[in-house]
């Protein structure tokens, strides 16, 4: 007899491929409803960001947070013997007309006459990597400089000060001439209402400058617009090469070295403000 043999029923198996890409496979309608939240996600962080920055533009409270606190960390002090902290000025006019770029040339030439140095400044070590930075050491700047001759009894003998008219004070200026002055440069400087605005930065002036400039570059029709501030005018005319802006670089230097020093004082910056108009208008001819 014969054995009757039974062959097992054969097993068909799903290929690998398609057991992993099961689970992850969506619905049309569930790929839509993917794409629904990302973009709901997206305008919302939008919307989050747009926010903050109209209210940063507005209070400058993140401004004056962290400038204020960095500027509290560039500190000098006068200190006994030479000085092993310290940078001194570049070429910007008005380091020239003090005589400060002068400073690492003078010194060695007096020492070698036999001149000591009885007392210099010494930088935190804060303020020497800001100034390695390339930005300007923050200071409150003098308004006058010249040349005093006196006897041996106190008498003045000679004195030149340049400027040689001058306004000692904010309080001493003509309204009229600081209303002119903001009326062309800058018409909310001085903002009652706003104690913590940044003078370096005027955001409406300085987005216009910004597309005015990419404009330019492609070609489109439209004048050019300046976003300088009071404040960073008076960063270039005095510290950077020649009194000169020759690129996009040495404007955000002039940027950020003007907000530092007018956050010097704290978050308020009402006094400095007051201060720029006063510099602006003894330093311009």
């Amino acid at each position: 007899m014969g054995a009757l043999w039974q062959s097992e029923p054969t097993r068909t198996e799903a290929p690998k491929e398609t057991q992993a890409e099961a689970p992850l496979s969506k619905t049309p309608r569930q790929r839509r409803l993917w794409w629904r939240l990302i973009l709901l996600i997206l305008l919302v962080a939008l919307v989050a960001v747009g926010l903050a920055a109209y209210d940063e533009f507005q209070t400058s409270r993140l401004q004056s947070r962290e400038f204020s606190r960095l500027a509290g960390t560039l500190t000098y002090a006068l200190e006994p013997g030479p000085s092993d902290a310290i940078v001194y000025p570049g070429d910007g006019p008005f380091d020239k007309r003090l005589g400060y770029s002068a400073l690492g040339e003078f010194l060695p030439r007096l020492l070698k006459r036999d001149y000591l140095i009885n007392q210099q400044v010494r930088f935190s070590p804060a303020l020497m990597n800001y100034v390695e930075h390339g930005l300007f050491v923050p200071y409150v700047e003098k308004i006058q400089a010249g040349l005093s001759i006196t006897d041996c009894r106190g008498d003045m003998l000679y004195q030149y000060n340049y400027p040689q008219h001058l306004y000692p004070n904010f309080a001493a200026i003509p309204p009229v001439m600081v209303n002119s002055l903001l009326f062309i440069e800058n018409r909310d400087l001085l903002d009652p209402k706003d104690p913590q605005n940044n003078p370096a930065v005027d955001w409406p002036r300085f987005a216009k400058a910004a597309y005015s400039q990419i404009a330019k570059y492609l070609a489109l029709p439209g004048q050019s617009a300046g976003g300088s501030t009071l404040a960073t005018q008076l960063e270039k005319y005095r510290h950077s090469p020649d009194g000169l802006t020759v690129s996009g670089a040495e404007k955000i230097r002039q940027m950020v070295s003007a907000s530092v020093r007018a956050y010097q004082g704290g978050p308020d910056t009402t006094e400095a403000r007051e201060r720029i108009v006063r510099d602006y208008l003894n330093s311009v001819p």
